[in-house]
Parts: C-alpha cells; sequence; structure tokens
C-alpha cells in the first residue's frame, strides 16, 4: 500500500486517532466533550470514548474535530463498541 493510500484509509474509518509527543496529545474525530478538567480529559469519538488522564492537562486547540491538549499526558485509554 502506497503511503498516500494508507493516509486516505486512515481518514476514512472514521474512528479515534491519538497522536502523542512529548507533552502534546492530539485527539481526531472528536464528537463531543464529555469532561474537561486538570486531571482528565475524556471526548466522545461517535461509537468510542478516549480518555487523556494527566497532570496539568489544558485544551489548547479545539478545532473541528480536533482536540489539542498540553501538559503531562500519563495514560490514553479508549472505551465503547466496534459498532
Amino acid at each position: 500500500m502506497v503511503i498516500k493510500d494508507e493516509l486516505i484509509y486512515d481518514f476514512s474509518i472514521n474512528m479515534p486517532r491519538v497522536l502523542v509527543g512529548g507533552r502534546m496529545v492530539i485527539v481526531d474525530f472528536v464528537k463531543k466533550i464529555i469532561l474537561i478538567d486538570e486531571n482528565n480529559v475524556i471526548v466522545s469519538c461517535g461509537t468510542r470514548y478516549v480518555s487523556v488522564c494527566g497532570k496539568n492537562l489544558i485544551v489548547r486547540q479545539l478545532s473541528e474535530e480536533r482536540m489539542l491538549v498540553s501538559g503531562n499526558p500519563e495514560t490514553i485509554e479508549f472505551y465503547g463498541s466496534e459498532e
């Protein structure tokens, strides 16, 4: 599979996608914010939920279906069904 085809596939499956780099976390396909506080950020991504837990978490950017969280992320968990 060519890299272009892989990227198109990644964006077409409409499932949660999380990119982590150092003190930044990017969550894609955000549909609804469930909880935001300094230690937890929980969002709905359709049929699944993404939970980012850590310390001093701050939502730096919220744009169309994308959230940028900075701070000290410690764990990332996925919840929900595969339907």
